[in-house]
């Protein structure tokens, strides 16, 4: 099925605007090029920037908070912990 979200064409200023987040993160969260993770976190900021969010700062961060949890060495945030890491009193 046609999906115009999905299919639509970005310009060459939407791409280096994309890419500069990307870099970014894969900078910080220390994510190999080429990987298979960098390619999830390039589909994901493309699926997020076609779904609307066009500030930097918000894909940024949005983006860090899904990669937090893939990390390869780097501290999990609390929220990305499992149920078997909840201890109940």
């Amino acid at each position: 099925m046609f999906d115009p979200v999905e299919s639509a064409w970005i310009s060459p200023t939407e791409l280096n605007f994309l890419q500069r987040i990307f870099d970014r993160v894969c900078m910080w969260r220390q994510i190999d090029r080429p990987s298979e993770r960098a390619d999830h976190l390039a589909t994901y900021l493309l699926h997020e920037y076609r779904a609307g969010i066009r500030d930097e700062t918000a894909l940024f961060e949005a983006a860090m908070w899904r990669e937090a949890g893939r990390s390869k060495s780097g501290p999990m945030h609390e929220h990305d912990k499992g149920l078997d890491d909840t201890i109940i009193n």
